[in-house]
């Protein structure tokens, strides 16, 4: 009996000393092992298939793997790669933009339209305050950019570090279930829930932010195939993935297009893309429409199962991403399918022992 509770502490230990190893890459395991259980029967799937063919029977987990983890960095660095290749790939254009936007704001009120005439005077005496601090403001700025430019290097080395993870959790995820399971000292039913609730969870939130991502970025990219100089796929395809991001969101696509269009006097043009941005992508894709992806997705995923109610998997997304950040989206419902089947099985447990 002493063995078996040392033997216990020994693992308590051992786990303490694992996490406090790995501390500095523990969020970027977590993201990697959710989004392994997220694309696991994905995985599964292509490994069954790979196997059909005797050549590469022995390989069919990593070559599995591998092109799971194949997809998911397209996913994360294509977007990347493509928005720094428009702004690189005709530097002396993005130069000229910006000086174009920079004499725009010193004669900022003298392209008004008639209809924001009234403008003119608070803009003129902001305008008048901004050169008067305008040393302050290029340092402030300079500022932004450096924190803006270090925020982003870490997300870029975060980002590799969660592939890197995500490929040998997807390899070797039935065998460390298979090596971890037996120690945990709960009923195999319970094991069992506690898996699939996690799991289906997480897919539920993966799959629906997919969803979201693909209806935002059609949504834009056929809208502004009417407009001239753009490229709607490219243009499309970064609005899907910016959605994501927390608090700016869409508006880091369609607030820089609305700002050319600005600067080259289409104040018309400027109107139309801010409010059918804001009320398309925004509003009702970002709320409506993600809620109806959710439920659909979540009733497919748990059907004749108990499932977690779609508005409080939406709030998880939304408290996630705000005590987390960008992998906040599948953090939050994870915690949250936790805690629901932790108290389900108390609950449960309560029942038995009463009766």
């Amino acid at each position: 009996m002493k063995q078996n509770y040392f033997l216990r502490w020994m693992g308590v230990a051992a786990f303490a000393f694992t996490v406090w190893l790995l501390f500095p890459f523990l969020k970027s395991f977590c993201v990697a092992l959710l989004l392994a259980m997220a694309v696991l029967p994905l995985h599964r799937m292509l490994e069954l298939k790979i196997e059909r063919s005797e050549f590469f029977r022995a390989l069919a987990p990593a070559i599995s793997a591998g092109i799971v983890t194949l997809a998911l960095s397209l996913i994360i660095f294509l977007p990347i790669v493509a928005f720094l290749f428009q702004i690189l790939d005709h530097p002396a254009n993005t130069i000229e933009m910006i000086r174009s936007v920079g004499n725009k704001i010193d004669t900022l009120t003298t392209h008004l339209p008639s209809y924001l005439v009234w403008l003119k005077e608070p803009l003129d005496n902001s305008l008048t305050i901004a050169q008067m601090h305008k040393d302050d403001i290029i340092t402030f700025m300079a500022g932004w950019f450096g924190n803006g430019l270090k925020t982003f290097m870490f997300m870029l080395g975060e980002m590799t570090m969660i592939v890197v993870f995500f490929f040998f959790l997807t390899w070797y995820g039935r065998r460390l279930i298979l090596f971890l399971l037996p120690i945990v000292p709960l009923g195999r039913s319970i094991k069992r829930e506690f898996l699939e609730e996690m799991m289906t969870t997480t897919a539920v939130v993966f799959y629906t932010l997919v969803g979201v991502m693909i209806a935002q970025g059609v949504a834009f990219g056929i809208f502004i195939a009417f407009f001239e100089g753009y490229n709607p796929l490219v243009l499309g395809f970064l609005t899907g993935i910016s959605g994501i991001i927390p608090v700016f969101g869409t508006a880091l696509v369609w607030i820089p297009v609305a700002i050319n269009e600005y600067v080259q006097g289409h104040f018309m043009n400027v109107f139309i893309i801010t409010l059918y941005s804001w009320a398309m992508m925004a509003f009702f894709i970002d709320n409506i429409v993600k809620l109806v992806i959710l439920n659909f997705v979540n009733r497919t995923l748990n059907e004749g199962k108990r499932r977690i109610n779609e508005f409080v998997i939406f709030f998880a997304i939304v408290a996630g991403l705000a005590t987390f950040g960008f992998w906040g989206f599948l953090l939050g419902p994870a915690i949250i399918a936790f805690v629901v089947t932790t108290l389900r099985t108390l609950r449960k447990t309560n029942r038995s022992m009463r009766h």
